[in-house]
């Protein structure tokens, strides 16, 4: 963490001031070790160079989960916490993503393309340079690694311990923050000059929720611009069915399973797709071949594909409508949607903060 950082953060309990204190600091000033403190009573550490903005049983599950040793030399500077509920979605949420992007780390190198995908047409290489911005459910970095590289600084923001891969990527890009909080209570002043977030809404408990948060750090003018699902082809419902059944797997054999189902998909769909798509009076068939996508990038990123689908204890997928009226009643306008090609259904939106409204 770097000292900076506290200038754009505040209490998710309260929205107060934060004043810091430092446990231990690197030589080029990073803070590896501290705690964040609250005149509300609220106290955040920093773990591994990472403020851990979590309250109640999600910093309980953070610290006593991957980080006792921190517990057993400052447990006593932070009150106790409850344990997490059995059956709780967020915490789910948390230990599946993390496995995630703490085990899918070898796959920056040609995300730059994937990226831009992601955000145009309402983003492209140029909007990033000198901007500070948000980047909401980082995983392990990649998209704020792309954003430092074009130019901005970046603040990077996950619930799950990949906050831990995205902060190797700190010393890289030395205007990348990393931050590890809830969407729900994000811990954050509006000061960005944009807001971005790439597959994140879609596997959250309540979207509506987190879409009123998100507007909550987004200055009045400002814009957040969003990747989420659309609603999915009749192809895609078996996928729904197996993951009944993934969803609860342990994570290393449903790691497995996902190398299984990325084999057969590169076998009897991406193979196809390439054949067909260079032979001209074919190239219409071969763009109805499901996950076609996947055949510009390493088998790897099939394999996380089929893992991200597998795993999520929450997906949605939301129509126009619902994108619209969920960005609406949380103080969003200007609210624009564009269908992306190439991919299942999904959209790429753009939404402007309105004005706060009165009470």
């Amino acid at each position: 963490m770097k000292a900076r950082l506290t200038e754009m953060l505040c209490c998710p309990a309260c929205s107060g001031t934060l004043s810091l204190e430092v446990y231990q600091q690197r030589e080029d000033g990073e803070i590896i070790e501290g705690r964040l403190s609250c005149t509300c009573g609220e106290r955040y550490p920093v773990v591994a160079g990472v403020p851990r903005m979590l309250r109640g049983h999600l910093l309980a599950e953070c610290l006593h989960r991957y980080h006792g040793d921190f517990v057993e030399r400052h447990g006593a500077s932070f009150p106790a916490l409850p344990p997490a509920p059995a059956g709780d979605r967020k915490v789910a949420t948390m230990h599946a993503f993390g496995y995630q992007w703490t085990t899918f780390v070898s796959n920056f190198e040609y995300y730059k393309e994937m990226f831009l995908g992601f955000v145009r047409p309402y983003l492209g290489e140029n909007d990033f340079k000198d901007r500070l911005v948000l980047d909401i459910g980082c995983g392990s970095g990649r998209p704020a690694s792309i954003a430092c590289s074009l130019g901005a600084e970046v603040v990077a923001v996950d619930l799950s311990e990949a906050v831990q891969t995205a902060f190797e990527q700190t010393r890289t890009y030395p205007r990348l923050h990393v931050v590890q909080a809830d969407i729900y209570a994000l811990p954050f002043k509006p000061c960005f000059d944009f807001v971005f977030s790439v597959g994140v809404l879609q596997h959250l408990p309540v979207p509506k929720d987190a879409v009123k948060s998100i507007a909550r750090v987004v200055p009045v003018g400002h814009k957040a611009v969003l990747w989420v699902y659309g609603k999915r082809e009749w192809w895609y419902q078996p996928i729904e069915w197996m993951r009944t059944v993934t969803k609860r797997m342990p994570h290393r054999l449903l790691h497995v399973v996902s190398i299984a189902f990325a084999a057969l998909s590169e076998i009897f769909l991406l193979v196809p797709y390439r054949v067909l798509s260079r032979i001209p009076g074919t190239r219409g068939l071969a763009e109805r071949i499901p996950g076609r996508i996947y055949a510009r990038f390493p088998f790897r990123e099939n394999v996380i594909g089929w893992f991200d689908r597998l795993v999520a204890p929450v997906t949605y997928y939301f129509s126009r409508e619902d994108i619209e009226t969920m960005l609406h009643d949380a103080g969003f306008e200007q609210v624009e949607l564009y269908a992306r090609p190439d991919a299942s259904a999904s959209w790429v939106v753009q939404a402007v903060r309105g004005p706060e409204r009165r009470p």
